[in-house]
């Protein structure tokens, strides 16, 4: 009889004579029905059957139930069958060994004959299919069950039946549990030791398998709890490690915007100072250039450094090497002119008003005016005239004096100028006799100045008592017409400005006898003064001389008056102003012998270079001084004696006749 055929409609009447109705009753068959009242014989029972297997004893916890018991893993693993593979939790930690025989195990004889099982197993048959499963007994059994013979109890059959079946039966092979996922090992190891208790306790004692001692709170916490701290722990290094990663990423990159940043600020600032740099040098190259120095100006391009962005720099280069060849060389130093100046006169016309005729005369003789003096230096600068001074042919080194050569583009000529009486003495600013200029004055200027800019200019007092400052002598008047007319001084030189010592210097009083009638305030500032403008000369270019002390005529000075009046001069003089090489001698003189006791004297104070006067260019150049000889442009010389200044100026076009009248002879 085939496997599940009892579905089909049978009839044991038919086939075996019985009637299972008639048999059971009208009452449905109750597995739970008493049987005591049945003896073994009737239900076909062995004493063996009716004992009962011994109960193992159980802790007293495990018969009361809680909630804490419960395995969260039933609920998790539903319908994952028990067998070798997937043991029960409460018996997991028994080793059950991999070849163990469960047909042993379970009392199953082992039916050579049995079907085999497909490979994968079906669902396990219910009791109640074993138990109803007649026809498939019925087909092993040859014999009739109710043909012939006495009626047998149907429990003791039923219970025959259970016992064949068992022995006969082969036992089905243990289905392959399914492997637990992520979830519940990830649930098993921290979450089911909290909900269930038996998990947090100790292995089984050995001498009493169903006891477990709990575990202590320092075991549950190192075994559950220390895990996910350790591992919470290294999750928090290893963000803090990708995090301080990133923020380290993050400040280098800003590092890195700062570093380029100032890189091209750099750069900027670079371009910038570069940029700077060029217009400077440019600037300076062309006021050397300016003055003939193009050796200097050259070198002044080159120390920029790489011109190739700068082509307008490397046009004036090679501009500066043609001018620089095309120079001449001034060989004749003896013809260099030495154009000489007393202080000039601002406003003639309050020179002329002077009550003294002498002085009036004097005036007008022997002074030349602002104006006179601006028309002369156009004049010369119209034919080719290029100021020079004695350091630009001579060097004294040692004491020992160089030549040096002028090199002049052609058709330029050098000229020298001088001015004397720059200390302005009272008798020209003071018309009221209290030492201090004022509206009385006539017509001079009345001190030099340094203004606000480093400029050199003039202080003077107009004939309404206002005191002016600007171009009101020699000094600012060359200075205004240089910036304009850069190419009229030769390698920045500039003029010589000689001073009497017995007034000051520059128009300040510094001599210590004004300390006895005006105070030591009224001195130190005087000497203060002084001080700046002669520093301020020198920055210039300007060449300080010695006028005399005493503005006294030497030629009739023997060598201990000459002494004494050069000793007042380095006294009251040098302290101030510094020492001077340049002797310019006063009231037209000169000394006679150069090699006598009077130049020894002269020598001795420090004087390497004398100029006297004369009525033509001449020089003299050893290796121990200069001698020169100066034209004196006066109001008389121009009107009396106008050919000593040929090819320089037009004194005709310069004298201003209609305010002088008739210069007196």
């Amino acid at each position: 009889m085939a496997k599940n055929d009892y579905d089909l409609d049978f009839d044991f009447d038919k086939e075996y004579g019985f009637d299972p109705k008639a048999f059971l009753g009208d009452e449905p068959f109750d597995d739970n029905m008493d049987l005591s009242e049945f003896s073994d014989e009737e239900l076909g029972l062995s004493p063996s059957d009716r004992e009962e297997p011994p109960k193992e004893p159980l802790d007293q916890e495990e018969d009361d139930f809680d909630l804490d018991d419960l395995d969260m893993d039933d609920f998790l693993n539903l319908g994952t069958p028990r067998g070798p593979s997937n043991p029960d939790p409460e018996t997991q930690e028994e080793d059950i060994p991999e070849d163990m025989d469960w047909s042993d195990e379970l009392d199953f004889p082992a039916d050579e004959d049995a079907e085999e099982f497909p490979d994968d197993p079906e669902p396990e048959e219910t009791e109640m299919n074993q138990e109803t499963d007649y026809s498939e007994e019925e087909e092993q059994n040859d014999q009739p069950v109710f043909e012939d013979g006495p009626e047998e109890d149907p429990n003791q059959r039923r219970s025959q039946r259970r016992q064949k079946t068992a022995k006969e039966r082969k036992p089905r092979e243990p289905r392959k549990p399914a492997g637990p996922n992520i979830f519940t090992k990830f649930y098993d190891l921290y979450f089911a030791p909290v909900l269930n208790k038996e998990l947090v306790e100790e292995p089984q004692d050995p001498n009493n398998p169903r006891r477990r001692r709990r575990k202590s709170k320092a075991q549950i916490f190192k075994e559950v709890y220390l895990p996910p701290i350790v591992v919470c722990v290294c999750l928090i290094l290893v963000l803090s490690f990708v995090i301080g990663a990133f923020s380290n990423a993050i400040a280098e990159r800003k590092i890195d915007q700062k570093n380029q940043q100032s890189q091209l600020d750099a750069s900027k600032d670079a371009q910038a100072e570069a940029e700077q740099a060029y217009q400077r040098i440019m600037k300076e190259a062309e006021a050397l250039a300016a003055s003939y120095n193009y050796e200097d100006a050259i070198m002044m391009l080159d120390s920029f450094g790489d011109m190739s962005g700068y082509p307008e720099m490397q046009t004036k280069r090679a501009e500066y090497v043609n001018a620089q060849n095309s120079l001449v060389e001034y060989q004749d130093f003896s013809q260099i002119p030495n154009l000489s100046f007393h202080a000039l006169i601002v406003d003639m016309s309050r020179a002329l008003k002077e009550e003294d005729a002498s002085l009036k005369a004097n005036y007008n003789k022997n002074f030349v005016t602002t104006d006179e003096f601006t028309k002369i230096l156009n004049n010369l600068y119209t034919n080719g005239y290029v100021l020079v001074d004695f350091n630009s042919f001579t060097t004294i080194n040692s004491d020992v004096v160089y030549t040096n050569p002028i090199y002049l583009p052609q058709g330029k000529k050098p000229v020298m100028i001088t001015e004397t009486l720059t200390n302005y003495f009272n008798y020209m600013i003071d018309g009221n006799g209290d030492n201090e200029p004022d509206a009385g004055g006539r017509g001079f200027a009345s001190k030099l100045v340094v203004d606000s800019n480093g400029d050199i200019k003039a202080e003077y007092v107009d004939a309404s008592g206002a005191t002016l400052v600007g171009d009101y002598d020699l000094v600012p008047i060359l200075e205004s017409f240089i910036k304009e007319h850069p190419d009229f001084s030769y390698r920045g030189a500039r003029a010589i400005v000689a001073a009497t010592g017995k007034e000051g210097v520059f128009g300040y009083r510094i001599n210590s006898s004004y300390i006895a009638t005006k105070g030591n305030t009224y001195h130190d500032e005087q000497v203060a003064g002084a001080k700046a403008v002669a520093q301020a000369l020198r920055d210039k270019g300007y060449t300080i001389a010695c006028n005399s002390y005493n503005n006294e005529n030497y030629a009739d000075k023997n060598a201990n008056q000459i002494q004494a009046d050069l000793q007042n001069w380095t006294q009251q003089i040098t302290p101030v102003i510094g020492e001077v090489d340049t002797f310019v001698f006063a009231r037209a003189t000169d000394i006679s012998d150069y090699s006598g006791n009077a130049f020894n004297v002269m020598y001795t104070t420090g004087f390497r270079y004398f100029v006297a006067n004369g009525t033509q260019p001449w020089a003299e150049t050893t290796s121990t001084y200069v001698r020169q000889k100066r034209l004196m442009v006066t109001g008389n010389s121009m009107a009396y004696n106008p050919s000593w200044f040929n090819g320089l100026f037009d004194c005709a076009a310069i004298l201003d006749v209609n305010t002088r009248g008739t210069v007196p002879n």
